[in-house]
């Protein structure tokens, strides 16, 4: 399951209203998109999803949990897990242990403990690990060091480890930042494929609307915290004020 339902959603840093009754649903299945300008909310949504920032009001409920009572290492046992905009990778690891670093956010400490004790048990996370760097394309690399490769290779290193922790709903913050046309259309492919190959329920935050336009069931435009157009990317694509505000001829390229 990765229903997920946002209800009024408030959200609001002295004084200043980084969301403002924000209201919308991700169905099971979906690749749900979130565009806006900066400072739009986006990134303070993400926030909100994944528990690092608690909404003053509004719901955000998860096939029936209600993740503003939960802290964010209990949201990720709950299914959901995240990329980041900045690359939150370690240089001086490989990739297969910058990958090894996302299973220890679904463990408790006991787990943890049994990990370390058990040969059998660091074997299954390292051929599990292992498999999903197979799915990215990035095999090849488990034990090189992250540190001077391309900025592709570590991005998929994010990647890789947020769907290490097996989540239902993956929150991907700017997949395509930083990368060339031949890179974005990778990405678009690999975003399908969790999705359609995965089974998992996406939701993004991204800049590159023919990325968006492309992988979307469903968009969100954002502007100064309020939603501006919410529907499938031809209803979004063709919205006057978003024309206006956002796309511009790039919307009919």
């Amino acid at each position: 399951m990765g229903n997920l339902k946002i209800k009024n959603l408030h959200m609001h840093f002295s004084g200043v209203r980084a969301l403002d009754d924000v209201s919308f649903g991700v169905n099971e299945g979906e690749i749900f998109s979130l565009i806006g300008p900066n400072g739009s909310g986006k990134s303070t949504l993400f926030n909100c999803i994944n528990g690092f920032c608690k909404p003053q009001q509004g719901s955000m409920i998860y096939n029936n949990i209600n993740l503003k009572s939960i802290k964010p290492h209990e949201i990720v046992k709950k299914g959901i897990s995240r990329t980041f905009q900045n690359l939150q990778n370690v240089p001086y690891m490989t990739l297969l242990e910058n990958v090894l670093l996302g299973a220890h956010r679904r463990l408790t400490v006991q787990d943890t403990i049994n990990r370390w004790l058990s040969q059998k048990e660091r074997e299954r996370e390292e051929s599990l690990a292992l498999e999903i760097m197979d799915f990215l394309g990035i095999a090849n690399f488990e034990k090189k060091y992250l540190s001077g490769q391309p900025y592709g290779i570590q991005k998929l290193a994010e990647i890789a480890r947020a769907l290490i922790c097996k989540p239902k709903l993956i929150l991907m913050d700017e997949p395509a930042a930083g990368m060339n046309d031949q890179e974005t259309l990778e990405i678009a492919k690999i975003i399908t494929e969790i999705r359609d190959i995965l089974g998992i329920t996406v939701l993004v935050v991204e800049h590159d609307m023919k990325l968006v336009m492309s992988i979307s069931d469903q968009i969100c435009v954002l502007d100064s915290g309020k939603i501006l157009a919410l529907g499938k990317p031809d209803e979004v694509k063709n919205h006057p004020d978003v024309i206006k505000v956002f796309l511009g001829d790039e919307a009919h390229a």
